[in-house]
């Protein structure tokens, strides 16, 4: 596997960056896409983008066209086609999701040819961090001293669901339905939890920085991210990984560290004390984050469930290509379970699929068998909360990393 790097110059590194931005914020699970410019105009944008990048990397590589096409990478994406595409012809689903995911897969093999995930990955945390920033202060900052003062007026939208948001361009602001959580660009803040921990492990267990006070800042400014989301699976991934770093980088030795998690904690109890006593609207989303989801009655996380089982039943049905797509998505009223949804629609062979890409950018032999381990929970859990199968950031970097791993890589 030979790599074909673009020259590393200001002029690529930014356009890389912008690369990555455009392709975060025409992904299929943002608000952009399902409510701003609509599915299609979005989609229509995020492959142009794509074949801009295809037609780029080709002239600049047009030397090596014969060692491109013949890569073993061919080979990977040869193979993707079919265990994607095969359930398709096989049940006659003739649906567009399987080429939405199939299009994720090449995303990832193509992106190997000149850039490894984890230098990809410096980007997206990178934008991540500053969106994150910049969507607390939209929330919590912008809107009140300027939206609700009559200071500024921003365009604004509706949702699917028919609520509106204001359009902060880098953030999406709720205007009154669940309007303390924070969406940033997403459709909902349990689908931001997931971009949000990604980065976050990413930032501690695959990028290096050249200054350790980037790695400080970018998961502090991500944790407080997660934390304006109240997204009750991603606050507790949030709290196992920062345990898992906290002991496993031994910050506990660090005076100033635990100085600064006492702070944290004191702040946090006070803050809570006062949303308990205030009993407003950050209260009800705090009780229902804590406790409301899980009491009888409570649709979320009893319909998660059923949204497993239900999948489970469909994969045992039909284990080896699954059942159609529109049976699996629309039996329960919101199957959320993504790689249970693989299995019941796409069979044995793609689910288990992105089972091993997840493990091939989770695992790493060199690391404690302990961190290893918990890592796997922290991080399957932020995407089986939300259907992502055709997201391409739910692909992006396991895919890479297991091409990356299966192939040997040459300069």
């Amino acid at each position: 596997m030979r790599s074909f790097p673009f020259p590393e110059t200001k002029v690529t590194k930014i356009a890389t960056a912008a690369f990555v931005f455009l392709l975060l914020y025409f992904a299929r699970d943002t608000l952009m896409t399902s409510s701003v410019l609509g599915f299609s105009k979005s989609q229509f944008l995020m492959l142009g983008l794509l074949c801009l990048a295809g037609v780029t990397f080709l002239v600049y590589n047009r030397r090596n066209l014969k060692q491109i096409l013949l890569d073993k990478r061919m080979g990977i994406l040869a193979i993707s086609a079919l265990i994607v595409l095969l359930p398709m012809a096989v049940k006659r689903d003739w649906q567009m999701m399987y080429f939405s995911v199939l299009l994720c897969l090449c995303t990832a093999v193509f992106l190997t040819y000149f850039i490894s995930f984890r230098e990809l990955a410096k980007y997206y945390v990178l934008i991540l961090t500053v969106m994150g920033v910049y969507s607390i202060f939209a929330m919590w900052v912008f809107r009140p001293l300027l939206i609700d003062t009559g200071l500024l007026t921003l365009p604004v939208f509706y949702n699917q669901m028919d609520f509106m948001f204001h359009n902060f361009f880098l953030s999406f602001v709720s205007d009154t339905y669940v309007h303390t959580r924070n969406f940033g660009i997403f459709r909902e803040p349990g689908v931001y939890q997931y971009f949000i921990i990604l980065a976050l492990f990413l930032n501690n267990y695959t990028v290096t920085w050249k200054k350790e006070s980037t790695w400080w800042i970018c998961n502090i400014a991500l944790a407080a991210t997660m934390l304006t989301t109240l997204a009750t699976g991603g606050v507790a991934e949030l709290g196992l990984l920062a345990l898992i770093v906290f002991f496993e980088r031994k910050l506990y030795k660090n005076k100033r560290v635990m100085a600064a998690v006492v702070a944290i904690v004191i702040v946090l109890c006070i803050l809570v004390a006062y949303i308990v006593m205030d009993k407003g609207d950050l209260y009800w989303e705090l009780y229902s984050m804590v406790l409301g989801k899980f009491m009888p009655g409570e649709d979320s996380a009893f319909g998660r469930l059923d949204a497993i089982f239900t999948d489970l039943r469909f994969f045992l049905s039909s284990p080896l290509v699954g059942e159609k797509l529109s049976t699996v998505l629309h039996s329960v009223t919101d199957n959320t379970t993504s790689t249970m949804i693989l299995y019941a629609g796409f069979g044995i062979l793609a689910g288990t699929l992105n089972v091993i890409a997840w493990f091939a950018l989770i695992w790493d032999r060199k690391r404690a068998l302990w961190i290893n381990l918990l890592l796997i929970p922290v991080m399957f859990l932020s995407f089986n909360t939300q259907n992502l199968i055709a997201d391409v950031f739910f692909w992006l970097f396991p895919y890479m990393a297991l091409t990356e791993g299966l192939l040997e890589k040459k300069v």
